[in-house]
C-alpha cells in the first residue's frame, strides 16, 4: 500500500514591480534542504540559485525568477519563507555603530533580539524613476532594472562593482533606444554599438540613466533596536534579504 500524500495549501502574492498576482505553495523539506546547503556554503551565488530554484518549484514553473528584479526576488522569497517556516523572523542584531554611547554599560558586543512579522515587510516603489528616459528632443532610451544574475556577474566577491563593469551592466539593461518613431531594440545590436551609444552621451544625459538605477528599491524594514542595558532605543533599517536571515 502506498504511503499517504500530504496536501499543501496555495497562497497568492503581488509582485511589487508589475502588480501581477501569482499563486504559490510553501516550500517542502526537499527544498529546504537545498536552501540550508546554500546557506551553509556562505556563497552568494549558491544562495541566489537556491532561491530561484525554490521559487520555480513552488510556482510550478509559472514564474521565471531570472526575469524578476532583485527586489521582486527578495520580496517573493521572503513571503515564501513566511508561508513555509513561519511569519515571524527572529534576529539577533548586533549594536548599530551609530548607537554606541547610550549608557555607561554599552559595549560593541551587545545584542538585541528582534522579532519581525514578514507581513509587515513591504517594498516601496513610489520613488522609482520613469524607465523611459528622454536624452534629447527626439532620442530616448527605455531601461529596465538588472536581473540579480547580472548584478552578481559584474560584482566582486565583496559585492563591489568597478566603473567598467557598471557600464557593462547598464548596457545589459537597455531595452530599446528610440529616435523619433524609429525603435532600436538592444537585442538587435551588438554590445559594442550600445557602448558607443553610451559613450556619445554627455554627463547630464548619462546622469538621467544613473538616477533610474539609483531609484531601484530594496527590501527594507525599520525596527527599534533596544539597548539591553538602559532600554533606550534607536531606529534601525534592515535592507536586503541577507538582513532578514540574521
Amino acid at each position: 500500500m502506498a504511503l499517504p500524500k500530504v496536501s499543501t495549501p496555495t497562497y497568492e502574492l503581488t509582485i511589487p514591480s508589475s502588480g501581477e498576482k501569482v499563486s504559490y505553495r510553501p516550500f517542502l523539506v526537499k527544498e529546504e534542504k537545498t536552501l540550508l546547503v546554500a546557506m551553509e556554503s556562505k556563497d552568494t551565488t549558491a544562495m541566489t540559485k537556491a532561491m530561484q530554484d525554490i521559487i520555480t518549484a513552488c510556482t510550478e514553473g509559472s514564474v521565471n525568477p531570472k526575469n524578476l528584479a532583485p527586489y521582486d526576488l527578495e520580496f517573493f522569497f521572503l513571503q515564501l519563507r513566511g508561508r513555509s517556516v513561519g511569519e515571524l523572523i527572529e534576529i539577533k542584531s548586533p549594536r548599530p555603530p551609530n548607537f554606541t554611547n547610550c549608557c555607561e554599560e554599552s559595549t560593541e558586543e551587545d545584542i538585541c533580539e528582534l522579532s519581525i512579522n514578514i507581513d509587515d515587510i513591504s517594498v516601496d516603489t513610489s520613488e522609482i524613476k520613469p524607465s523611459e528616459i528622454e536624452i534629447s528632443d527626439t532620442v530616448g532610451v527605455k531601461m529596465k532594472f538588472p536581473e540579480i544574475d547580472a548584478i552578481q556577474k559584474y560584482s566582486s566577491t565583496e559585492g563591489e562593482m568597478n566603473a567598467d563593469n557598471i557600464f557593462k551592466l547598464i548596457i545589459e539593461c537597455i531595452d530599446y533606444i528610440w529616435d523619433g518613431d524609429d525603435i532600436y531594440k538592444s537585442k538587435d545590436h551588438s554590445k559594442k554599438e550600445l557602448n558607443e551609444f553610451l559613450d556619445s552621451l554627455n554627463t547630464g544625459q548619462f546622469n538621467k540613466i544613473r538616477e533610474f538605477f539609483e531609484s531601484m528599491p530594496r527590501l527594507s524594514h525599520d525596527v527599534d533596536w533596544v539597548c539591553p542595558n538602559c532600554k533606550k532605543s534607536k531606529t534601525l533599517t534592515l535592507q536586503g534579504i541577507d538582513a532578514f536571515f540574521g
